[in-house]
């Protein structure tokens, strides 16, 4: 099983944060979230590796009280199985765990508009997980 280290994470954030900015976050949080091109489920099997290097950076999710600003808080990746279909989506599944503040969170178990300025304009089914300490915590699963 391949975990990232929470060394590993605090420094991917900080430079996943340094280089999309808080410039970046006001910009997108400017632009109505159909400006950036849609995106179809990538198959890469480098996909898991371009989220990791996100840890930490805002996304815009558009929910039921609006655009909020929500911080991909890690990217887990399970081990990978052997006898995993090929012909499925993506060679390695695996789950990014987005925070945001509580009451701007969206209620989750349904699709929604998530923007960041690398990534363009997605749309991802997210759940919600149990919130912590006043911020809502949502997962969207890449299998």
């Amino acid at each position: 099983m391949s975990r990232s280290s929470r060394r590993a994470f605090v420094l991917g954030g900080g430079a996943a944060a340094i280089v999309a900015g808080p410039l970046a976050v006001a910009k997108l949080a400017r632009a109505p979230l159909p400006s950036f091109k849609r995106q179809t489920a990538p198959s890469a099997p480098s996909e898991v590796a371009e989220w990791e290097k996100l840890a930490g950076a805002s996304f815009l999710i558009g929910g039921e009280a609006g655009k909020a600003v929500a911080r991909l808080v890690m990217v887990e990746r399970p081990a990978i199985d052997p006898k995993r279909p090929a012909e499925l989506a993506r060679f390695q599944p695996f789950t990014a765990w987005f925070e945001m503040e509580a009451r701007l969170a969206p209620a989750g178990q349904r699709t929604y508009s998530v923007a960041h300025p690398v990534k363009g304009a997605i749309d991802l089914f997210l759940g919600r997980g149990a919130d912590k300490r006043g911020k809502a915590v949502l997962y969207a699963l890449f299998n």
